[in-house]
């Protein structure tokens, strides 16, 4: 009986340790991002994979770590097949982290691109989605970094790790991005990306061998959808408003003029509460923001011992979020996109309501009455020291 138990145990154990269709590691080019651009009306697809060493015994200090294929198609699909027809191993798209976008692909629209990664089963759908801005897609991709191993790797640390602490940065991944087109109210933002220096010299491996790198990717403000469709570009103030009414700062900074010098204030704890209602078949949007904000710079003739002081300085704060909040709104109203999901908000509250006025929605938004209110107050230790002026005149 005990000897019946063991040749069903390596039975069942010879074909859990098999695997039908299995490949080496060796036998995949790893794929850590994909860039897409328009190239004469066609798709050009290009994937930065991870180059690894020929084999121990190569002298590969002077190889690059990285290498970029690049293919072309009037699909996405066929793009990517005549990338197999310059690489020698099969791509593996499950583990590449960012999908950089240039402006014409993100003009022309992103259905295309939503709908082959939503169908190719090899892609998690967790990556970040990034459009480049005045450069192709591609060169985004061969910016090489001190601090990564691979541009794309860079990117979306950078993407990671300044999302909170920037409020002009807007993380979105490829899922979030696909369920906000696919939802009625509400349009997508994107952040863009730009290269700041020489392309050339950023691509090469010289950028990586001196203190001062020729280029470097520089994350930006946002880009600005209608649908599926690139529309136009947020400046900083624009780009911080909308991401106040959407909710997502948890900490900015304020840089706010006072008599002959300024003070830099930095937010915690920020929230936006948006609530909807009608009257008289009016749609009403109440935006109320609050925070708490940190003195951390004072410069000129600035006395913080004065609570007039204070209260001062935190209404010259709350001027300025508003203002930032309503160059958003007349940023969408000009463009006739929703990209605040006050339309999702009356379909979720007043569907009845948002029934009737769906199909001109986005062209309305002017006839919404906007009330924003703003409640950031400065209570902490760091505000209640003088400036080095002041303190310098006692």
């Amino acid at each position: 009986m005990n000897m019946k138990k063991i040749i069903i145990s390596l039975f069942i154990l010879f074909f859990l340790t098999g695997c039908f269709n299995y490949k080496e590691l060796n036998d995949y080019a790893i794929v850590t991002g994909v860039a897409i651009d328009k190239k004469d009306g066609k798709y050009e697809v290009s994937t930065l994979i991870s180059n690894a060493p020929k084999s121990s015994t190569d002298n590969t200090s002077s190889e690059s770590q990285i290498v970029v294929y690049s293919g072309t198609g009037k699909s996405v699909f066929e793009a990517f097949k005549d990338i197999g027809l310059t690489t020698p191993k099969e791509l593996y798209l499950n583990s590449f982290s960012i999908l950089v976008l240039s402006e014409e692909t993100a003009r022309d629209g992103l259905n295309n691109v939503i709908d082959f990664f939503l169908r190719y089963s090899s892609s998690r759908n967790k990556f970040f989605v990034i459009i480049s801005k005045n450069n192709k897609a591609k060169d985004i991709l061969k910016i090489t970094t001190h601090l990564t191993n691979f541009p794309s790797q860079g990117i979306t640390d950078n993407i990671k790790s300044t999302t909170h602490l920037q409020g002009i940065i807007n993380n979105i991944s490829f899922d979030e991005l696909t369920s906000t087109i696919l939802r009625s109210g509400v349009n997508p933002v994107i952040n863009s990306i730009t290269i700041e220096g020489n392309i050339k010299s950023g691509s090469s491996t010289e950028n990586l061998e001196t203190s001062s790198p020729k280029a470097y990717v520089k994350l930006g403000n946002l880009a600005i959808f209608k649908e599926d469709k690139l529309v136009d570009w947020a400046s900083k103030e624009e780009s911080l408003g909308i991401n106040t009414i959407n909710n997502k700062i948890e900490e900015r900074y304020l840089d706010v003029d006072y008599k002959d010098g300024y003070v830099v204030v930095d937010t915690t704890s920020f929230k936006t509460d948006i609530k909807v209602s009608v009257k008289n078949n009016k749609p009403i949007v109440n935006i109320n923001l609050s925070g708490e904000g940190k003195i951390y710079e004072v410069k000129g003739d600035i006395n913080l011992k004065y609570n007039n002081v204070i209260k001062e300085l935190e209404d010259k704060c709350n001027k300025l979020i508003i203002s930032n909040v309503r160059k958003a709104i007349k940023l969408a109203i000009k463009n006739k996109t929703d990209i605040f999901g006050f339309g999702l908000r009356f379909y979720q509250n007043y569907p009845k309501f948002y029934e009737k006025v769906k199909d001109n929605w986005e062209d309305n938004l002017e006839n919404i009455e906007i009330n924003v209110k703003s409640n950031l107050i400065l209570k902490n230790k760091v505000s209640s020291k003088n400036s080095l002026e002041v303190t310098h005149e006692k």
